[in-house]
């Protein structure tokens, strides 16, 4: 159903979801990125829980995109039925956990940064002085404060591991947002469902990302159990 409800379906074989502009809009397409890095587990209720706050998205979207432009809004459009039949209710349970999980992400794209800039270049990053060497365990003491925990193996456990397979995605989000600093870090996440050029930017940086991850010796992340993303056009 979430494959179906936002793009083409993922390639079971190879983990890819396939992103076709000329199929669907840029909020879906920009909401599937969302949902992608809120419940990046391959589970049966990940997945259910991704296609609830993709339609929720949607539909918030719809309603923004209708107050900011009201003749849009009376004009025949190419509109999903599921994304108007959510209520209000529907869409802020769905948003409930989202600013965690997102801020989740974040964090471990942070975790993640120097480990594909010394894949980048080959050679390791100049590290925090009170950072003793790049290690994982290390990189969740520095961003405890972010993670609002105190102990770095609850960041490894409930932050990292659950981040693994879109750390891609997430690095190239959080590059994103590091560029065009939104006063608000939520906000920030909007052009992704609102702008073509910062949609295609991200997916492209995200691939980028995947191929340090594949390139990292200390992270250890297996690639093919990444979550890939590609920009596609029929024909």
């Amino acid at each position: 159903m979430y494959g179906q409800v936002m793009t083409s379906e993922p390639n079971q074989r190879t983990n890819i979801r396939f992103i076709d502009l000329s199929r669907v809009a840029v909020y879906e397409a920009g909401a599937m990125l969302v949902t992608l890095l809120a419940y990046p587990g391959d589970s049966a209720s990940g997945e259910e829980q991704r296609a609830q706050l993709h339609g929720a998205l949607c539909s918030c979207m719809l309603q923004a995109m209708s107050y900011v432009d009201p003749n849009w809004a009376i004009s025949p459009q190419p509109v999903k039925p599921i994304y108007a039949s959510l209520t209000e209710r529907d869409c802020n349970r769905s948003f409930r956990k989202l600013p965690r999980l997102l801020r989740d992400r974040m964090v471990a794209a942070r975790m993640a940064y120097p480990f594909l800039k010394e894949a980048e270049g080959g050679e390791a990053l100049e590290l925090p002085a009170d950072i003793r060497r790049l290690s994982l365990n290390q990189m969740a003491e520095l961003v405890l404060a972010d993670a609002r925990h105190s102990d770095p193996e609850n960041v490894e456990t409930r932050i990292w591991r659950p981040s693994r397979p879109v750390i891609h995605l997430a690095s190239a989000v959080h590059g994103y947002l590091h560029s065009v600093e939104p006063a608000d870090a939520l906000l920030g996440f909007v052009p992704l469902m609102t702008d073509r050029i910062a949609l295609e930017y991200v997916v492209r940086s995200a691939e980028y990302c995947e191929s340090l991850v594949a390139k990292s010796k200390r992270l250890r992340i297996n690639p093919e159990t990444l979550i890939k993303i590609r920009l596609t056009h029929d024909g």
